[in-house]
This record gives structure tokens, sequence and C-alpha cells, in this order.
């Protein structure tokens, strides 16, 4: 994996973590706010507008969530009514 990025996230809004990866890992680096969310897109494709029913929590704190796509994916995180950072390796 490529050199390992923290990205902070404003509260209540999607923001783009990775772009164009196949392999990788998200991991949540705050207790506050207490739900994280994260979805994908193709890459390339619009980014999500809305907490939708594909917005899938990431659980605990320094718990990594692979990311794995056969083709290029656009990864993105929601931290739920506060700013929050996420790392990202890739």
């Amino acid at each position: 994996m490529a050199d390992p990025a923290v990205v902070p996230c404003p509260a209540d809004e999607w923001t783009k973590v990775a772009t164009n990866v196949v392999q990788g890992l998200v991991t949540r680096l705050n207790s506050s706010p207490s739900v994280y969310k994260q979805t994908y897109r193709d890459t390339g494709g619009a980014a999500p507008t809305v907490l939708g029913i594909d917005a899938i929590p990431i659980f605990a704190e320094g718990i990594s969530v692979p990311i794995s796509a056969t083709a290029g994916i656009d990864v993105y995180i929601y931290p739920v009514g506060a700013a929050g950072s996420v790392r990202v390796d890739v």
C-alpha cells in the first residue's frame, strides 16, 4: 500500500476519501462522532447527495474497513452529527 493519508471529514456531508481504488483500508480515527457511514461509487460517477440505504456504518474507532473492488471505485465517508477523520491506506 502507498502512503497513508488522514482525511478530515466535515459533519453531515459526504467526503471523497479515495478515488479510483481497487484495494485498501479505511480506518476510523475518532470516537466522536459516534456514527460514521461509508459508501462508494464507480470512479467518475456522481457523488452521493443523501444518506441513502447504501450507506454502511463504520463500527469502531481504530478498526480498519477493507476496500475491495474489481474495478476502480471512489470511496466516500459521512460522519453523522460532528466532524471527524479517517485514515486511508491505498
